[in-house]
């Protein structure tokens, strides 16, 4: 009897071990992470602009420091979006799309040193769907 108990622990143990892991992330975990990522994201544009308005005025640097720093922001941002690229695109194919043609332009908006007001707001609002 001690041997078929122990049988019967042994193939719980198998089942319970196979079944807890090592599959692909569920929907809920992949939009989860794609929150993050776009929070992350969120927070290198909050940076930027500050960064960016103490670098540039009037197109031109004043701050060399802080331009590089501003330009390693959007730089994160679009680096977290394609980290999670198959969160994002999980949680919303669509959306995914516009969020990194947003930070691309906010990205050669900046590379421009041109007004990123209008570049932020769309970054902003195509992460924001995720948030």
């Amino acid at each position: 009897m001690a041997a078929g108990a122990a049988l019967a622990a042994i193939a719980v143990l198998v089942i319970v071990l196979a079944s807890g892991g090592g599959g692909p992330p569920s929907h809920a975990e992949r939009v989860a992470s794609a929150r993050s990522a776009a929070a992350e994201a969120l927070d290198g544009i909050e940076l930027l602009t500050v960064e960016y308005g103490q670098a540039v005025r009037g197109g031109r640097v004043v701050a060399a420091t802080e331009f590089a720093a501003a330009k390693a922001d959007v730089q994160r941002a679009q680096q977290s979006l394609a980290d999670h690229r198959a969160d994002f695109e999980a949680a919303d194919p669509a959306a995914y799309g516009r969020a990194e043609q947003a930070l691309g332009a906010l990205a050669a908006t900046v590379a421009r040193r041109a007004d990123i007001a209008a570049a932020v707001r769309t970054a902003r609002a195509s992460l924001q769907s995720f948030a």
